[in-house]
């Protein structure tokens, strides 16, 4: 027996590298929609709405990894506390 796909299904299988975490639903207004119903501004305040949850864990990833190169330029060793990869010679920060 053939199985009806589903709209979702059908370009998830066309884009399978670009569509893969597509979810079945989309917050809007406080309501769950499902995706296939959503408009196009429903689901663009979806996406504003992830990025404002997104934005503070990208800020304090990109803040660490500059930490992290900052430290490693000094010449700091992996098992170095970062109090010591920045203190100078007579052990001031």
């Amino acid at each position: 027996m053939f199985k009806n796909r589903t709209l979702l299904e059908k370009l998830k299988n066309k884009h399978p590298y670009l569509l893969d975490e597509l979810p079945a639903t989309v917050r809007a207004d406080g309501i769950e929609v499902p995706l296939e119903s959503a408009t196009l501004d429903e689901i663009a305040f979806a996406v504003i709405a992830l990025e404002n949850e997104v934005r503070p864990i990208s800020r304090r990833m990109n803040a660490l990894r500059e930490l992290y190169d900052l430290a490693r330029k000094r010449g700091a060793l992996g098992a170095y506390r970062i109090e010591q990869a920045f203190s100078d010679k007579e052990g001031r920060a």
